[in-house]
């Protein structure tokens, strides 16, 4: 065996430990806190983080958006430049930031205080300005990074898309959501064909 191989299946198996971990990490009041706050937002659902966290923040936009919640990513400096302007007390904002240092998305704190859009925070730091601000902050608790130095957003992030996933699957299943439903929105690509075929 290959040490690159070896190496390969490591990753995965980190991946795989901590992603059965969730469930013990998160519990039932917390889960059920996000779902109330994606199900109960009457307005906008923004999502925004930089760099990697900004990669997961667009899926994760594309994901509520095709189970019909109003989502959309927002660029963290084009918030900061006037993009803020679209946002109100019944919208519904999410910053994913694992250390909550991110000074993108720190400097929208104010505005976002101002204008009454409450924050939910996915960070494994509760003492982080974006944590202190948020009315719900979601940890995933991840111990290990699947790179050698521990350090880049690689685990974190499949924990967190996992989250959003899953999230995602809740609200289908509660609002009925069917295959009509998605061919209405996602008429596209081979989902698109495949439903299209199946439709009476």
């Amino acid at each position: 065996m290959s040490a690159g191989w070896h190496q390969a299946c490591a990753a995965w198996h980190i991946y795989s430990e901590e992603m059965a971990a969730l469930s013990s990490r998160l519990n039932d009041a917390l889960w059920e806190a996000l779902i109330a706050e994606l199900r109960g937002c009457r307005g906008k659902i923004a999502v925004t983080g930089v760099g990697t966290s900004g990669i997961a923040a667009r899926k994760i936009a594309h994901m509520l958006a095709c189970v019909e919640r109003p989502a959309i990513y927002l660029n963290a400096t084009d918030a900061a430049h006037g993009d803020l302007g679209f946002l109100d007390g019944n919208d519904l904002m999410i910053m994913l930031s694992r250390g909550g240092h991110s000074d993108e998305l720190t400097r929208l704190l104010p505005g976002l205080a101002a204008r009454g859009v409450p924050l939910i925070s996915v960070t494994e730091n509760p003492d982080s300005a974006i944590a202190q601000a948020a009315r719900l902050v979601i940890p995933t608790g991840v111990q290990r990074e699947i790179d050698p130095l521990n350090m880049l957003a690689t685990t974190s992030i499949v924990l967190v898309l996992a989250i959003f996933d899953a999230a995602c699957a809740c609200l289908m299943r509660e609002s009925g959501y069917s295959k009509e439903t998605l061919l209405s929105v996602h008429p596209g690509g081979d989902v698109g064909l495949t439903l299209s075929k199946k439709a009476p």
